[in-house]
């Protein structure tokens, strides 16, 4: 993805983005994203416009149809030489297809530029070479060729140059019907079906070319009768009657490697069962029980495991066989947009590496952190119930209809709404919360709060936001601020000591909640547990820790700050959290909690600047603050 397509595409997914991470995510200098979006305002024309404001980027679409013809036309446009990416692939592919030396000379000449530019990008490539055991070898005055093993060659060209060595590549109407009829059986996705006629495309050119591939590891090995051997043997048996050649059998394997990481037709694939499948089944337990012990968050129904075993068994065949997963995701943009996937991302692919002995790679942990949105998206679905709201009316039914609208805004999809008259309102314990109109008198256990037809939102999201529901914890409507400050008050806000350490700073929030009659006496030992299995402190300024008390029917919470100056070391934030059996409660909350502390923990000036402050009023605003403008 050339990276004027990139900046456009993470615009898209966000309101804004700051120049300085604009410009981390694409590997290039502030200075270099300020002349693309130049460059970019250029050729969008009236369709859109990138504005800066506030350090920060917005993408404004005016005409929908028109940007994204301008968008497409952009991510066709890749073959410039100043992508430094493109003139690696040219400078690979002319090394691929010439049949005599390539002099830098006629390279200078053809990529129109200097000398000193070529000879820096042809040491790029010299680096893209060497994982597959391939050289640029001869002397530049005389001309370079490609030396090394012909399955490093291949997987090189596959992985950093096919679309400068193949694109438009006559394979023949006959031969890609053939191969389209194949993968169509099979049932593969659009974007691998284009993987794979790639792959043909190479083995029929390097083959047919008097370029064999000899011998392969013995790895490959395991690819005998596998599912995606079965794919590449389908594709050979139909092009080999139009070519009146047999492929020899070690070209057909190799066609299998890139089927190991791809999903088929049914659950494994036609005709074969994955070696990987039972390791995969085994790695999933562990990651989920993983997650479960660290971060006492158990996910997943049988089907979603189902599915995730199985992705995860084309993960392990993909690392196996160094096999790079082509996505657009943007792995910065996925860790911020969703960072308590991105940590349980983080577990499994610890887990991964310890079975298997390998790395998994940006895109892989992309793919998984998208995964395991899926899981808390649907856990937080099977979880929710609808919330009751009774509105007591004390002059007549229209002042109440526009409250009821006014809520409707504010509160959960899905909230059931009841309007009662004062004088006979019912059961109102029955629901989760009472809302009166000024003038009604009601009694009531329920959180109750008043309402008028003159709606100021921001006023009634803070009064909102206060509120604990039995069952239900706070509410923190979405458009409320931090779900932490709902969750602890001015009793609950404590300063530790400048030299408490993490067990200190947690020993200290347990006392001071005990004290308060708030947590029963087998808390401490339950935190105590849950730290045995797995640490609670998320890095070395921040910590949660958190563990299930059962003489409690809703959350209770405590923010402890250990004053520090920007250049101390050692624990600043620990946000402590007592939660009740499961079965009586909306454990939601734990998660919306965990995330919204794991993102605080991205911002390592907010964490410092709460390290200081000095009360619970201070810590409200801070936050308030800090959700409207995240770069605080």
């Amino acid at each position: 993805m050339n990276r004027a397509v990139s900046i456009l595409l993470q615009l898209e997914s966000a309101d804004s983005v700051a120049k300085d991470a604009l410009a981390m995510r694409c590997g290039v200098a502030a200075r270099t994203i300020s002349t693309d979006v130049a460059q970019l305002n250029n050729s969008l024309g009236t369709a859109a416009s990138i504005r800066f404001s506030d350090g920060r980027y917005r993408l404004l679409i005016v005409d929908a149809d028109a940007y994204r013809r301008v968008r497409d036309r952009l991510a066709i446009v890749q073959e410039s030489f100043n992508d430094p990416q493109w003139r690696a692939a040219y400078i690979l592919a002319r090394l691929l297809h010439s049949l005599r030396p390539v002099r830098i000379e006629d390279l200078t000449l053809d990529m129109r530029l200097g000398r000193t530019s070529v000879v820096a990008d042809i040491a790029q490539v010299r680096e893209l070479l060497a994982p597959y055991g391939v050289k640029i070898e001869g002397r530049t005055r005389v001309g370079l060729t490609l030396a090394g093993p012909e399955l490093g060659i291949r997987l090189a060209i596959l992985d950093h140059a096919y679309a400068a060595a193949y694109r438009g590549y006559p394979l023949g109407g006959e031969i890609h019907g053939a191969v389209e009829q194949v993968l169509g059986e099979y049932g593969l996705s659009a974007a691998n079906r284009e993987i794979m006629r790639g792959w043909v495309t190479v083995v029929l050119d390097r083959y047919l070319n008097n370029q064999p591939l000899g011998a392969l590891p013995p790895t490959y090995a395991d690819l005998v009768d596998s599912p995606a051997h079965d794919l590449a043997r389908a594709l050979a048996a139909a092009v080999e009657p139009l070519l009146n050649e047999q492929l020899p059998d070690d070209e057909v394997l190799f066609l299998a490697l890139p089927a190991a990481g791809m999903r088929m037709t049914g659950a494994e694939g036609p005709g074969g069962v994955w070696r990987s499948a039972e390791l995969a089944g085994a790695l999933v337990e562990r990651i989920l029980d993983r997650v479960a012990n660290e971060m006492d968050v158990r996910l997943a129904t049988a089907e979603l495991v189902r599915e995730f075993t199985q992705h995860v068994t084309f993960l392990v065949n993909r690392l196996r066989y160094s096999l790079h997963l082509a996505t657009d995701a943007q792995p910065g943009r996925l860790e911020e947009e969703y960072p308590l996937a991105h940590r349980m991302a983080m577990i499994a692919a610890e887990e991964i590496q310890q079975e298997t002995g390998l790395v998994v790679e940006a895109g892989e942990l992309s793919l998984l952190t998208t995964y395991f949105q899926v899981f808390l998206v649907d856990y937080a679905a099977r979880q929710r119930r609808e919330m009751s709201v009774t509105i007591v009316s004390g002059h007549g039914p229209a002042t109440a209809r526009l409250v009821r609208s006014h809520l409707a805004t504010l509160l959960p999809a899905g909230t059931r709404y009841t309007i009662v008259p004062d004088c006979a309102p019912g059961d109102l314990d029955a629901s989760d919360l009472v809302v009166t109109t000024p003038g009604a008198r009601v009694s009531t256990n329920r959180p109750t709060l008043e309402l008028s037809e003159l709606f100021d939102r921001q006023a009634v999201t803070r009064r909102l936001n206060a509120l604990r529901i039995p069952t239900l914890g706070p509410l923190a409507p979405a458009a409320a601020g931090s779900l932490l400050v709902s969750l602890i008050d001015e009793n609950r806000f404590v300063r530790l000591p400048t030299d408490a350490g993490y067990p200190e700073a947690t020993q200290l929030l347990i006392d001071a909640l005990r004290k308060a009659g708030l947590v029963g006496e087998g808390f401490e030992a339950a935190i105590a547990a849950r730290e045995a299995r797995a640490t609670m402190q998320l890095d070395d300024r921040l910590a949660f820790p958190h563990a299930t008390d059962p003489t409690l029917v809703t959350p209770v919470c405590a923010l402890g700050v250990v004053p520090r100056a920007d250049s101390e070391a050692g624990i600043r934030v620990v946000f402590l959290m007592a939660v009740p059996e499961k079965v009586a409660y909306d454990d939601t909350v734990l998660i919306r909690v965990y995330d919204e502390i794991i993102r605080l923990g991205g911002n390592a000036a907010a964490v410092a600047k709460i390290s200081r402050l000095t009360s619970y009023e201070q810590f409200f605003y801070f936050m308030e603050n800090l959700q409207s403008n995240p770069t605080t």
